[in-house]
């Protein structure tokens, strides 16, 4: 029984050293979820259908310590900053010598929210893709892609755009169109 209604599966329930074992798909299908399969690390993922998944873009297994992963969402973060306030100098501390996408003082619009969303490792550096949340009007949507080399941006360009119909920082502060 799943919220008081009955359940079929094709498999039995079955007791196993005083454990009741039930298939998991047909546990989480009820309870409205998606399950998967990953062979290759032999695992079974199950996400609320409400949450939107997200795509692995570069299909590409990553090997981040802790602090190296904390050290690169920073980076990111420090330039989001740097150019929502338009600080040239807090975009150069973490920029390669050189780089030249420096915002124009004054411009619009905001950048409500960002959330990276894929890496990949590439020869000598990693890119990061990143979904950028903007305000000024209207809601609108970009997709980033970052160059980092030795803890420093070298590139950062912008890749493609989405609409938005509406966003939800946190509860008690949404947009809309």
């Amino acid at each position: 029984m799943v919220n008081g209604q009955q359940v079929n599966s094709d498999v039995a329930p079955q007791i196993v050293n005083n454990r009741v074992m039930v298939p998991i798909s047909m546990v989480a299908e009820a309870l409205d979820a998606n399950v998967g399969w990953n062979q290759k690390n032999q695992t079974v993922t199950i996400n609320d259908k409400s949450i939107p998944s997200q795509e692995d873009i570069w299909k590409q297994d990553l090997d981040f310590i802790g602090s190296g992963w904390a050290s690169l969402k920073n980076i990111i973060g420090t330039f989001m900053i740097g150019y929502d306030e338009r600080d040239d100098a807090l975009i150069k501390s973490v920029s390669v010598e050189g780089y030249d996408k420096l915002p124009i003082g004054g411009m619009y619009p905001a950048i409500m929210d960002y959330k990276i969303v894929d890496a990949q490792e590439l020869t000598h550096s990693l890119k990061v893709r990143v979904k950028v949340i903007l305000y000024e009007d209207i809601l609108k949507g970009e997709i980033w892609d970052f160059v980092i080399t030795k803890r420093k941006i070298e590139t950062m360009k912008k890749v493609d755009f989405f609409n938005v119909d509406e966003y939800t920082v946190f509860p008690g502060l949404s947009y809309s169109k």
